[in-house]
Parts: C-alpha cells; structure tokens; sequence
C-alpha cells in the first residue's frame, strides 16, 4: 500500500461516507476529524515516531523551570542527567503538603516533579515544572516526551503523518467513525471506531521490539475521550 497523504485519506473517508458532495461535506471538514484523529492516537498509543526530549536547566533556590519545547503531548519521565539517576512523578497536592508553603525550607537534589502551570509566548505554550526539593544548585534535566504531530494539509501540498505507513488506516478509520457521528449514524460510527481500534493495535504491533513492554489494547476514541 502507497503511502496515503491527507488528500488521499479525504478523498476515501469521502467514499466511504458514501459519497458525501463538497456542498455538504468540505475538505476542511474532514481533515478537521483527520488531524482529531490524528492527534487522539497520539494521545492514546504514543507512537515512538513521536518521541522527543528536550534538556532544562534548574536555578539554585529556585523551585520551578520553564521548557524550552512548545511541542509537548506528554511527559514520558525526567531524568537528572546531572547525577544520573530518574525523577519521580508528584501530584501539586503533594508538594505542598511537603512544603507547607514554604518552598525553601527544604533544599537539595531534586528528587520529585510535577507540571505546575504553562508561560504563553507568541501564542505557543511552555511547561512549567515543578522540583522538590528546591534545587540547591544547577541540574541539567533531561525531559522525554511525546510531541504534538504536525497537522496534517491539503495545501500548497497534501502532507503525510510522521507515524510509520500502518498507522494511516487508524487515523482514517477513526475520522470516518466521526464522520458518520456528524451525519446522525451512530451505528455506522461505533462499527469504524471499531474497526479504527483494530487497526490501531495492528500498527502498534508492528512497531513493537523484543525489548518493548507488552502493549495494552486502546480505545482510540473511549480512551482519548475519558
């Protein structure tokens, strides 16, 4: 199967929304469920093809530091590249039970993180992380994630994903279960997102290697949606 750029997958979903006309369906619209799609999947299945890292830097005495990537899906996990060793996940909650209000009561190495809020510039978003203990000098983080795919366009030229070629059946699947949810067939819907998570795990599958951890089956839609 040739590689299915968004034209192609706008142009099936049509057909298989039998037929639906541009007067009453537009290309936007339906690459509008594609990049949903698209981005459900990533959300839900985290493909490798979508892994990133990014490095900050902590200031000493003070507890939180800004990421440099704007890019950011979800956080993977932390990595004090400094002292070699990996940061633990905390809820806000946590954190200010341990500091009862007082962020530098207790400094050291960092030991535990959360996400604690976001700076806008030019419209795009940076995290802002939280560390606990209050870095006590400078450590180099290391951030690993998964980013936010590039949306898929019909123009100046139709693109493809970035996810390896047995993906492209879920995203279209999972846009045209959509597609019929728009035209009132909630039947016909729940049968492509159906199909949609079938052919999710079989594209997951294929990514897997001998040293991956055994997947567990998703919901490209229930998942991305609870």
């Amino acid at each position: 199967m040739a590689r299915m750029t968004a034209q192609d997958m706008v142009t099936e979903a049509r057909s298989s929304l039998y037929g639906e006309t541009t007067e009453t369906l537009t290309d936007n619209q339906i690459l509008r469920w594609l990049n949903r799609a698209y981005m459900q999947i990533a959300s839900v299945f985290k493909p490798y093809e979508l892994s990133d890292s990014t490095t900050l830097t902590t200031s000493s005495g003070t507890a939180t530091a800004t990421s440099s990537a704007s890019n950011i899906l979800d956080i993977d996990s932390l990595v004090d590249t400094t002292n070699n060793f990996t940061l633990r996940p905390w809820s806000e909650w946590q954190y200010h039970r341990a500091t009862q209000g007082d962020t530098s009561n207790i400094t050291g190495t960092p030991v535990y993180w959360f996400v604690s809020g976001a700076t806008i510039t030019n419209n795009e978003s940076f995290r802002v992380f939280t560390f606990y203990p209050t870095p006590a000098g400078t450590y180099s983080i290391n951030v690993n994630y998964t980013k936010k795919p590039d949306e898929l366009v019909l123009t100046p030229a139709p693109t493809t994903s970035l996810l390896l070629e047995p993906w492209d059946e879920a995203i279209l699947y999972t846009a045209i279960s959509k597609g019929w949810a728009f035209l009132g067939d909630e039947r016909k819907s729940s049968s492509w997102e159906s199909k949609a998570n079938s052919a999710a795990n079989v594209a997951l599958s294929s990514n897997m290697v001998s040293s991956d951890v055994p997947f567990r089956p998703g919901s490209v839609i229930g998942n991305a949606m609870s």
